[in-house]
């Protein structure tokens, strides 16, 4: 029998009156490559609805790490599809949507799926805002979900919705993960209205003039700066010079909420806005600094009002002290988690540089959502394969497999220590992530990109990892986060990219292709 949330979706369904005809993959039914259509999309549904319910039935072997595959993706980009304009019209999501990725749960089963990991799902910000949808790493609030991710057709929330989605993955055996982000927010972030102390605050016309950029370190302290952190060392880091120092300012005694974002007014009568944030380490990382999303302020510290690489992730010894903490802060960010245990029984988070927050801090989100639930399962955004994520409490970390997957001299090196050095903490065993390039553009062929993954999947301690679209043979990224050359990134626009705008998958992939993951599928779930 299906839980009490889907039984109250099915009856919602049955008396919608649809009239426009709802056209789907007809990989999404079990079918060919040819779309689908059906009468409406309340059929469709709930004839997906009638699907999982028969499948609960089946019997299932626990739940492991041992034999779990994990599928992963963004909510509005996995299910995004053109099911007709009349649909459209009647107010049927185009892009993803929570019970879209419901009814995929047969496809995914098919591929013997037992963990779906969720990018964030938050409402997003608009200051900033990059592609046509913006980024769901500008979130705007932690606890608010992006509301666009739901069926208004339909008479439920947003939240029984996404519950629904979660209860439907659990009746099938499937463990549910969302990412979460704690230590960014969006440029017009909701929380700065009661806190505006959890921001860094920069003079307006240092932001508006361009004057405002990620601070460079000479290359004599750049280099002193690299040797005592790869020593572990966090005393005298050398700070970045005066002059940029002095674009920070104190916390506004009054904001008010524009078209631009968030603008104050210090006590000093200084006009100063939030800025943007940029990758923190190492201090001349080439990435291009971010419009959308900026920092919480961890500290508060007198001599430390600036964003750089020693406040926002190596935090100086000298500030990374116990009186200079913004608890509230902390607090805000620890209680996240658990919230969401609470509210939709989620079963694990991948945390988005979790080992880039104080120590402290981590311990303190790890404890608190494993209170809520002993099992939670935590997973890491390092790419770092070390003990030490696994001592701190992670179950997994990402690794540096999609860095290097593509590489025959890097793979060769990692089998190697594979053997030599036995690994002891799991990281995702697949050749791309949602910010590397597609391993079937690296390869050429869709079928490569299978037997890198397959053998990849059985290597000790990997933990299967589908990134969405892999198994389609796509080879546009999602983002160009991690290992393009500028040529790479300059080749693509925001608009091209599904972490920032509308991107439907190859969803017409041979059926040859499709068979032949199942069958891999199979033979990794049984390892």
């Amino acid at each position: 029998m299906l839980p009490a949330s889907l039984r109250t979706l099915r009856e919602k369904l049955s008396t919608l009156r649809c009239t426009a005809s709802y056209t789907v993959p007809g990989r999404w039914v079990d079918r060919t490559e040819s779309e689908v259509s059906f009468p409406s999309a309340g059929e469709y549904f709930l004839r997906q609805l009638d699907v999982i319910e028969q499948r609960c039935s089946q019997h299932r072997a626990p739940w492991s790490y041992e034999s779990t595959i994990v599928y992963n993706g963004l909510v509005r980009h996995i299910t995004a599809w053109d099911h007709g304009a009349d649909a459209a019209a009647e107010g049927w999501c185009t892009n993803g949507s929570f019970l879209k990725t419901l009814a995929l749960l047969p496809y995914l089963d098919n591929l013997h799926v037992t963990t779906l990991s969720l990018l964030p799902l938050y409402e997003r910000g608009v200051v900033g805002r990059k592609g046509v949808l913006g980024s769901p790493y500008a979130i705007k609030h932690p606890l608010h979900i992006d509301h666009e991710l739901v069926e208004s057709c339909i008479d439920m929330d947003l939240d029984a919705q996404l519950r629904c989605l979660v209860d439907a993955c659990h009746a099938l055996g499937i463990r549910v993960v969302f990412e979460f982000v704690p230590r960014t927010a969006s440029i017009d972030s909701n929380l700065v209205a009661d806190h505006p102390e959890w921001f860094y605050w920069v003079h307006l016309a240092a932001l508006r003039d361009g004057r405002f950029a990620a601070p460079v370190l000479n290359a004599q302290d750049l280099a002193t700066a690299k040797r005592l952190v790869a020593a572990h060392s966090c005393i005298g880091l050398p700070e970045p010079d005066v002059a940029y120092q002095a674009l920070f300012t104190t916390t506004p005694t009054h904001i008010e909420h524009t078209d631009d974002g968030w603008i104050g007014t210090t006590t000093m009568g200084e006009r100063v806005g939030i800025p943007g944030a940029f990758a923190d380490w190492p201090p001349d990382d080439p990435q291009p600094a971010w419009s959308d999303v900026t920092y919480l302020k961890l500290h508060n510290h007198p001599h430390f009002p600036y964003m750089a690489y020693n406040t926002v992730r190596m935090y100086d010894s000298t500030l990374d002290l116990p009186i200079y903490r913004q608890h509230d802060v902390w607090d805000h960010i620890a209680s996240i988690i658990p919230q969401f245990i609470e509210r939709f029984d989620i079963d694990g988070a991948l945390i988005d540089m979790g080992h880039a927050l104080p120590d402290e801090l981590q311990r303190r989100v790890i404890q608190e959502a494993r209170s809520r639930k002993p099992n939670f399962m935590l997973w890491e955004e390092n790419f770092f394969i070390e003990e030490a994520s696994r001592k701190a409490g992670y179950d997994a970390v990402v690794g540096y497999l999609p860095l290097d997957a593509h590489s025959e001299e890097r793979m060769e090196e990692f089998l190697k220590r594979s053997i030599d050095e036995p690994f002891v903490t799991r990281y995702f065993g697949t050749p791309e992530t949602h910010n590397t390039a597609r391993i079937a553009a690296r390869s050429g062929s869709p079928y490569r990109s299978l037997a890198t993954w397959a053998m990849i999947a059985h290597i000790p301690y990997a933990l299967p990892f589908i990134h969405a679209g892999i198994e389609l043979g796509e080879v546009r990224p999602v983002n160009t986060g991690l290992g393009f050359t500028a040529l790479e990134q300059a080749s693509f626009t925001t608009s091209d990219l599904a972490l920032f705008s509308s991107v439907v998958l190859p969803w017409k992939a041979p059926a040859r292709l499709h068979e032949a993951w199942k069958k891999a599928t199979a033979r990794v779930a049984q390892r």
